[in-house]
């Protein structure tokens, strides 16, 4: 048996999986906003600052990315009284449902469905 390299083939999968990943990191960017998680004062942080940045695509990374000098002191600090009024689920590290809680598995779905498995 002979292994033979087809850089096309190979060229065509990654650029799939980069699609998929842009389309899963979009899909994990509007479900945090729209399972009302994050804090909710005046709406910036989540309508305005938080955004997918797709700047390492090529080296197979897409980062969900909030642009607000206090959005890290939120996220990691549950000493906050986070109000609840417009987003009822607001509180401290509201990404963590996708990467150890009840949505890792959804997301894993929608990029394997995305990628078309």
């Amino acid at each position: 048996m002979k292994f033979v390299r087809n850089s096309s083939a190979l060229q065509q999968v990654m650029t799939k999986a980069r699609k998929a990943l842009a389309h899963t990191a979009q899909v994990v960017c509007d479900d945090v906003i729209t399972s009302g998680t994050m804090p909710y004062k005046s709406g910036h942080l989540q309508n305005n600052a938080t955004t997918v940045d797709l700047s390492g695509l090529n080296q197979n990374t897409a980062a969900i990315v909030s642009n607000t000098p206090y959005a890290r002191r939120k996220y990691y600090n549950q000493q906050f009284n986070f109000n609840t009024n417009v987003n009822s689920n607001a509180g401290a590290r509201w990404f963590d449902t996708y990467t150890t809680g009840e949505k890792r598995e959804k997301i894993r779905d929608v990029f394997i469905r995305e990628f078309g498995g």
